[in-house]
């Protein structure tokens, strides 16, 4: 796009990912596939696996380097908000008498695929040292790869669950609790492993707990002082006898610094964003649902696919082989076969019916938008090399591919071809809000 400027070359690229993913609407729905993996495949097909290979480096014409942190901004507002929304639809009433089962089955599929991962890393450290990166340790590497493996994506994990309506559900609302456990967990380990790779010069021990102190805070604050407020706050009315912006102003000034608050502690935005929602009030009118959460929800909705896309853009599939092919292969067992085997055998130990148990081991399997900043991080700190950074990649989404045609199948009416879902607890998605 020669002589346009970055910001009307970046209006340009967000129309081209929206109008490609709508052209790929009909495969991706014949694939049964989420929404996601269908904006994973506009950056493939944008990025040097697909257009990169045709003469005229048209990778780079379309989406200039300078465009894509003008894109990724973009991105980032899109997530946040998209995430703000999943926040506020999880009804944390379903998952009464059920936190034990919720804390049980996150810790065992963390700890099975972290695990199995240590071991795998053994190995690699001392048969194919040159996969390391130039700046990692042994150990190092061994707990990167085991946070890499072990992480579960909330933004996509919601996505699939919101697909398949199941958010109004007991397993909808485990599946997203879960997800929500493990990011957080993920990324307090990235902020050890991060003081830890950069050394005592720029980050010790002590920052490590300092940092980990004040997320604690962070956590009682919102709990504590932003959720009553926001009670106090939202109780203003918000049509002709307020403001009609008052509820809309308030609400997006709050995520937005929520989420710059994690993520000024280290922790990824979105998990401010999805903390805010949280806070939101249960028990809101119709009125403020319709002029806060719809609003933000469809803006998310349509800025959302320029992070997927930008995530494909990385993708060089190219460069993978056979040996890169079966690298994949073998990361892919260790860490969907322990986070699927892991979180089974928690959901059964804490007395979770056989059906939903399968359901919810196949939902945490879910990758996408924590383990690509993961490992995205870990190749900036020099802790993988970029050949096992794309193997990784790989691995990230050949396992969310087959998480949604599961789960369909799994919540498929008894006698019927196909159903685009039903919830385990034996309601629908809408008899389960009315109720």
């Amino acid at each position: 796009m020669e002589g346009s400027s970055p910001s009307a070359t970046v209006l340009a690229d967000i129309a081209a990912v929206l109008l490609i993913g709508l052209l790929l609407t009909p495969l991706r729905t014949r694939l049964r596939q989420p929404v996601v993996v269908g904006e994973i495949a506009v950056g493939v097909i944008l990025g040097p696996s697909v257009l990169g290979l045709l003469p005229g480096h048209l990778t780079d014409a379309l989406v200039p380097p300078d465009v894509r942190t003008h894109l990724s901004v973009v991105a980032q507002l899109g997530i946040v908000l998209f995430m703000f929304a999943a926040g506020w639809e999880l009804d944390l009433q379903l998952l009464s008498g059920r936190v034990r089962a919720v804390l049980t089955i996150t810790a065992a599929s963390v700890l099975l695929p972290f695990a199995l991962a240590l071991a795998l890393a053994a190995v690699v450290a001392a048969h194919f040292p040159w996969l390391l990166g130039a700046a990692a340790s042994p150990w190092l590497f061994a707990a990167f790869l085991g946070i890499a493996l072990s992480a579960s994506a909330l933004s996509v994990m919601a996505r699939i669950v919101g697909e398949n309506r199941l958010q109004a559900t007991g397993t909808g609302a485990m599946a997203t609790a879960c997800g929500a456990l493990t990011e957080i967990t993920a990324w307090c380990a990235v902020v050890c492993l991060t003081a830890a790779a950069r050394g005592p010069g720029s980050s010790g021990s002590g920052n490590v707990l300092l940092t980990l102190g004040q997320v604690a805070c962070y956590a009682l604050a919102m709990a504590f002082v932003v959720r009553p407020l926001l009670r106090r706050l939202l109780r203003l009315p918000v049509g002709a006898g307020g403001h009609p912006f008052l509820a809309p102003l308030i609400a997006g000034s709050g995520l937005l610094l929520s989420a710059w608050v994690t993520s000024r502690l280290g922790v990824h935005a979105v998990i401010g964003a999805f903390a805010f929602g949280l806070a939101m009030p249960r028990d809101a009118a119709e009125e403020l649902r319709h002029a806060v959460e719809l609003p933000m929800r469809h803006a998310g909705a349509l800025l959302v696919p320029v992070f997927f896309a930008l995530t494909g853009l990385s993708v060089d599939l190219t460069g993978l082989g056979p040996r890169g092919l079966l690298a994949v292969a073998v990361l892919l067992a260790v860490s969907w076969g322990g986070k699927y085997a892991g979180a089974r055998l928690g959901a059964r130990l804490t007395g979770v019916p056989r059906g939903e148990a399968t359901t919810l081991a196949v939902l945490v399997n879910t990758k996408g938008l924590s383990e690509v900043l993961i490992l995205t991080l870990g190749r900036d700190l020099g802790i993988i090399g970029d050949r096992l950074f794309t193997v990784l990649l790989m691995t990230a989404l050949a396992a969310t591919l087959p998480v949604n045609p599961l789960v369909r199948r799994l919540n498929r009416p008894p006698g019927t071809a196909d159903s685009l879902s039903r919830p385990l607890v034996g309601t629908t998605a809408e008899e389960a809000r009315g109720a």
